[in-house]
């Protein structure tokens, strides 16, 4: 198979690491010479790391519930399957509800350093996702060795067109409106205004509302529309009622909750549906 022109230094043969992989440690696959690593872990109930970082680039996703990631500078929520770009040194720590299962590529520095400099979120397309499963369980021992040329160059070439954007749900610091804003994530459907809101916890409307411009870039109605949003993707992809969802997501309306979803995301919901 023929290189990648932007990625000259990708393999043409297996990476002696590869070949030992089930006897290595994940941190000695880390300081490995590979070009790029793949892991996938089941965690039993939830999980929420402790704050690090890794000398690779790292491409994290969940594969069936939304996670969130924590970067010191800005929390992000992302929907199930959408990826988190983290480069090399970002220190970052990683929570989800129940049985969560994580999967990432670490891809090595000087590889890395050719991909997007900002963390932030990243589309992953179904063949990426299965490219990516195939690499974790190549060092699982599960699949071929010889498979690791080919599905590595055809992971950077998805790599090479994909970008990252800011359209995970930022979260903020304060820890009164962390409260109210993981609430949400949990309960979209919650109809409670944010004056109600500001009762509830404590504060005035007017505090919570600069503190949402402040801390998520927002206002509280557009973070709890984009909130909304990625809440309906699951559940329309689960080819659930659009009625349904709606109300789920706090909308009486069908015609309503289309509207804001056309807003947020640009396409209607219908878009989401399995066969579209």
């Amino acid at each position: 198979m023929q290189n990648d022109a932007r990625f000259p230094e990708l393999p043409v043969a297996v990476p002696p690491a590869l070949l030992a992989a089930s006897s290595r440690s994940f941190q000695e696959l880390q300081e490995s010479s590979d070009p790029v690593i793949a892991w996938a872990d089941r965690y039993a109930g939830p999980v929420r790391s402790s704050f690090h970082s890794h000398s690779r680039g790292q491409l994290i996703f969940a594969t069936e519930m939304p996670a969130a990631v924590e970067t010191g500078q800005r929390n992000w929520t992302m929907r199930a399957g959408q990826g988190m770009w983290l480069p090399g040194g970002q220190k970052h720590r990683v929570s989800a509800q129940a049985d969560p299962v994580f999967c990432s590529i670490y891809v090595r520095p000087d590889l890395a350093a050719r991909l997007p400099v900002r963390c932030g979120a990243m589309e992953i397309s179904p063949y990426l996702r299965e490219l990516i499963a195939k690499l974790a369980q190549l060092y699982r021992g599960r699949v071929d060795p010889a498979a690791y040329p080919h599905l590595v160059a055809l992971i950077f070439g998805e790599l090479a067109t994909s970008s990252v954007h800011s359209d995970c749900l930022p979260m903020p610091q304060d820890e009164r409106l962390l409260r109210l804003c993981q609430s949400l994530v949990d309960r979209p459907g919650d109809r409670r205004t944010l004056a109600a809101w500001a009762r509830d916890i404590g504060a005035s409307g007017r505090t919570l509302e600069r503190l949402f411009r402040e801390e998520t870039g927002m206002t509280f109605v557009a973070w709890r529309q984009t909130c909304r949003a990625l809440a309906a993707i699951p559940l329309l992809e689960a080819d659930l009622p659009v009625q349904r969802v709606a109300w789920m997501c706090g909308y009486d309306s069908q015609s309503a909750f289309a509207a804001m979803f056309r807003r947020v995301t640009g396409l209607l919901p219908a878009s989401f549906r399995p066969g579209r």
